[in-house]
């Protein structure tokens, strides 16, 4: 059966940047999920849609469980690698995106719920769901250790007196109380609200580290100019005092909703 894709909106910055998101953005842990899963009651894994599947991280991960994933992402270059990845994937804003008949048994979102309108999105994501279905909602919140992060500080404070900017849309960095409005906002629609985090690691090169930052939206909004001086700022102090690579401490929050009962 064939869906209309829904012609998106402006592709967001991230797009230009598809492939290194895709090979350097931190993906889901399976322990993250199947515990955000037990969390919401278990049971087999079902249909899924993401969210602003990007490039498919939280797709492929949710795949790798057994769910049958459909994608909606707004940028084309970013759901062109989600498909050459193996994604069903559609183009379009989940605003505008109609499902048709079609119902889901999971609504999943990493790392991009709040791109979408508040209160709409929760609203939406209710009527694609069937009567039982859950909401999944995942971030990764990555942090360094103290003596990292003050010499980046210092790096940044150097190259960027007046801090970086906002990140599209006006955007600032998310953290878990962002989460946690979430649930509470998922709660004023109904939904019965789960929270699991679950910490990991990951160690990246320092070229690594700065092309990762580079696909970042706050850095993507500085100059072409600048955004190369600072990250090359970056690589020369991690070459330097760290022996050319970081450990990134991350936490993987869920936010889990289910209408059941």
């Amino acid at each position: 059966m064939t869906h209309r894709a829904v012609p998106a909106k402006a592709p967001t910055s991230f797009g230009a940047r598809a492939h290194d998101y895709d090979r350097l953005r931190p993906g889901y842990p399976r322990r993250a999920l199947t515990e955000a899963w037990a969390a919401l009651g278990g049971g087999p894994p079902g249909t899924a849609l993401d969210v602003g599947c990007g490039t498919g991280k939280l797709a492929g991960a949710l795949a790798a469980l057994g769910h049958e994933v459909t994608g909606v992402e707004p940028d084309p270059r970013m759901a062109a690698v989600a498909a050459a990845n193996g994604l069903a994937v559609e183009v379009a804003t989940f605003e505008e995106w109609d499902p048709c008949d079609r119902r889901f048994d999971l609504v999943a979102c990493g790392q991009a719920w709040h791109w979408l309108r508040a209160g709409n999105r929760t609203a939406k994501a209710a009527r694609c769901l069937h009567p039982a279905g859950r909401v999944l909602l995942a971030w990764n919140f990555g942090s360094h250790t103290p003596s990292i992060g003050a010499g980046l500080t210092r790096v940044y404070a150097a190259a960027l007196p007046h801090g970086l900017p906002t990140g599209e849309g006006g955007r600032k960095d998310l953290s878990e109380a962002d989460a946690d409005e979430y649930a509470e906002e998922l709660r004023s629609h109904g939904f019965a609200v789960t929270k699991t985090a679950v910490p990991w690691q990951s160690h990246l090169t320092s070229r690594e580290f700065c092309t990762l930052l580079g696909t970042e939206s706050r850095h993507l909004a500085l100059p072409w100019a600048i955004r190369r001086r600072l990250l090359r700022a970056v690589a020369r102090h991690l070459d330097a005092e760290e022996g050319g690579g970081i450990r990134m401490d991350y936490t993987c929050v869920i936010v889990g909703a289910s209408r059941a009962g």
